[in-house]
């Protein structure tokens, strides 16, 4: 009662090392899958998923909160190094994902008061 079950599945060790050869060859994006060869079914199996409010999990983020770059442009880079820390992710629409667009409003402020 309270918990919902779910179909998951997990890599087994023949698969991590199929990865691991996929990525060493420079095949390491999701978007490559059409060139990927020699994949089999093998390569993972079922596994339990349990979602209950008797088990509490955590997230890792990164030390300055911030996980969505979607608002701010260049400001992220696939090769950006950073820590995490256990924490609650903050919500995608959260403050923090948006600076420039309360620097908008704090701009637009300054210029109904100047004039």
């Amino acid at each position: 009662p309270g918990s919902v079950s779910l179909p998951a599945y997990r890599i087994t060790p023949a698969g991590f090392e199929w990865g691991k050869q996929q990525a060493a060859d420079g095949i390491v994006s999701h978007h490559q899958a059409s060139q990927l060869t020699g994949f089999l079914s093998s390569f993972y199996e079922r596994a339990p998923l349990l979602l209950s409010k008797r088990f509490l999990g955590f997230f890792m983020v990164p030390d300055g909160r911030v996980w969505n770059y979607a608002f701010m442009g260049v400001k992220h880079s696939p090769t950006m190094r950073y820590n995490v820390v256990l924490d609650n992710p903050r919500p995608f629409y959260d403050a923090v994902h948006r600076p420039t667009h309360f620097n908008s409003f704090v701009e637009l402020d300054a210029q109904r008061a100047a004039g």
